[in-house]
């Protein structure tokens, strides 16, 4: 064993999805584009990527409060699929969405999918409990500069959000969740479970796009719940606290701070509540003193039951109306070698259950990619589709 971190009491709670009765916590980025997929040659890359980043390969080992990983886990599965979706939206998936075993199987991977009807695509995918979306995005840099023969950057770091928030003194929380509205109105089928998605892709010029999304998404809410409380999480990168130095850390290493909007909000006026959250380092205090403790808890005190979802679906009130998790302005282009030029680059929402609506944001500087999660109780397809269009319109009229 050679590398060696922690398991931190957020990954704690990322592994307690780890049952059947439960949707997969993944991070998942897809990237569009033209050409051909070497499986050979992704094969290739994807060891060397694994081995300039021994976070990748990690395998929980242990025990309760002493559990670790470590990397003697597998090398991450790279595999070719066919296939006629495409790829817009949770409907009609291939089988390919499957859940990580965090002691027992790889915990990334790599599907290079062709279709008759899209685009080549090439979906990367891993446990969260491994990394977040900026480790992710390190590791499909990685990847390509392996395919391209340019030098691997690696990442030897191993804090992850805990080390990184007991090294500074977070403010005092003031903001606390609970009693939100979503953006669709109550449910009519509070007792279906797990999640869908739907992409959204609208031009942009690339200015104010967490603010408007934010703006955007508050109006909905309101204008179908005739008012409400409306809270939204912004994931944060952490990893800017530990100085320019610092190596990186394919841990999660990700914090939040949130936002609540009334009908009075603006987009300065939310632009302006992030960068005091920034200032003020309050993405460092969204998570509870004592959530230590996940580390020591059975997995079935951490996850929602049925019942409780289902109470909560027929209530219409939720623990934030959503999250928007913008990675800011991405050029797919770097990500290309001699046989594929990437064109597009978007994420999936992660599954929750228990916030009316999950965002996953990028763009590249015309393009405004939008995908937009929700739980299945909320909304059939038609009328999450239907909803990403109001939003669009919602956005561009700002």
């Amino acid at each position: 064993m050679s590398f060696y971190r922690p398991l931190s009491p957020l990954e704690a709670t990322y592994i307690a999805t780890d049952t059947p009765n439960y949707t997969p916590f993944c991070n998942q980025f897809f990237l569009e584009g033209e050409g051909t997929l070497d499986l050979d040659a992704w094969t290739s890359a994807s060891e060397k990527a694994a081995i300039a980043n021994p976070g990748i390969r990690l395998q929980l080992k242990g025990r309760w409060g002493w559990r670790y990983w470590d990397d003697e886990g597998p090398l991450p599965t790279v595999r070719k699929v066919k296939t006629d979706w495409d790829g817009t939206s949770s409907e009609n998936t291939p089988d390919i969405f499957k859940p990580f075993d965090a002691r027992n199987s790889p915990n990334a991977e790599i599907i290079l999918i062709e279709s008759s009807n899209a685009p080549p695509r090439i979906l990367f995918r891993t446990h969260h409990a491994i990394t977040d979306g900026m480790g992710m995005l390190h590791w499909m840099d990685e990847c390509f500069r392996a395919l391209t023969n340019e030098p691997l950057k690696g990442s030897k770091g191993i804090n992850n959000e805990w080390d990184i928030i007991k090294q500074h003194e977070a403010p005092e929380r003031t903001l606390f969740e609970g009693n939100c509205v979503s953006l669709s109105p109550i449910s009519k089928n509070p007792e279906l479970r797990y999640c869908r998605w739907h992409r959204c892709d609208w031009p942009t010029d690339g200015k104010q796009i967490l603010a408007k999304l934010v703006l955007s998404a508050s109006i909905l809410a309101k204008k179908h719940h005739n008012g409400g409380r409306t809270l939204f999480r912004i994931p944060s990168d952490l990893r800017w606290y530990q100085g320019k130095g610092a190596e990186f850390t394919l841990a999660n290493a990700s914090g939040a701070f949130d936002l609540e909007t009334n009908k009075e909000s603006t987009i300065s006026s939310i632009q302006q509540a992030v960068r005091n959250g920034m200032r003020s380092k309050a993405d460092l205090s969204v998570f509870p003193s004592n959530l230590y403790l996940a580390n020591w808890l059975p997995k079935a005190m951490m996850n929602p039951k049925s019942e409780t979802l289902k109470n909560t679906h027929a209530s219409g009130l939720y623990r934030m109306t959503g999250t928007v998790s913008y990675v800011g302005e991405r050029d797919p282009g770097k990500l290309s070698d001699k046989n594929f030029t990437g064109k597009s680059l978007y994420g999936i929402p992660i599954a929750l259950e228990n916030r009316g609506l999950f965002m996953a944001v990028t763009n590249t500087k015309d393009t405004l990619s939008v995908t937009l999660g929700i739980p299945k109780a909320l909304a059939t397809h038609e009328e999450l589709v239907a909803l990403g269009e109001e939003l669009r319109e919602t956005f561009n009229s700002l």
